[in-house]
């Protein structure tokens, strides 16, 4: 097994020592997969993907993380429910289409806001309202029947066209 010598500051020497005590002594296996990881996240943001947290439940909620590349977001609403649609489509790092949806009510439409709306709500109960949802599609063909037209059509131009970093499309104008 070939050896690498590291320097390290005297400032820094703590931070070691103190990685070797909680890696019992494996301080090799420790810098190892700290390097695994950084190297995993530096080609990752080098290739336009950033890491998304989102939080997925209705009542208990619970946080996933993976990384991906925001193609296109959209809102869908549901006028005969009272509801909205928040989604996020996110090309994931592994080629995959990762949809994040966030169901709620529709506060946009007036019509809602009435006395008989309220009654009986406890304001504890109103998060219990949304309901927030990561779905995972293989496929762009996979993901049509998922997705209102517009917001799948703004999708497929997103793959094709000449994107920007920032997602944007740059027009040569």
């Amino acid at each position: 097994m070939p050896n690498r010598t590291i320097y390290v500051a005297d400032a820094d020497l703590p931070i070691f020592e103190k990685a070797q005590q909680l890696a019992g002594g494996n301080l090799s296996a420790t810098i190892a997969a700290a390097l695994r990881r950084f190297v995993e996240r530096e080609e990752a943001r080098r290739a336009g993907f950033e890491e998304v947290t989102v939080r997925v439940g209705k009542a208990a909620r619970i946080y996933k993380r993976f990384w991906g590349h925001l193609l296109a977001r959209g809102i869908s609403r549901q006028p005969e429910r009272g509801r909205e649609i928040r989604y996020r489509i996110y090309q994931t790092r592994k080629g995959k289409f990762a949809v994040y949806i966030r169901e709620g009510p529709d506060w946009s439409d007036w019509r809602y806001w009435s006395r008989r709306t309220w009654l009986g709500r406890e304001w504890a109960c109103w998060p219990q309202d949304y309901d927030y949802r990561l779905e995972i599609y293989d496929s762009l063909e996979e993901l049509r029947s998922h997705l209102p037209v517009e917001l799948y059509e703004a999708v497929s131009l997103a793959l094709e066209a000449d994107q920007e970093e920032d997602g944007s499309e740059f027009l040569d104008i």
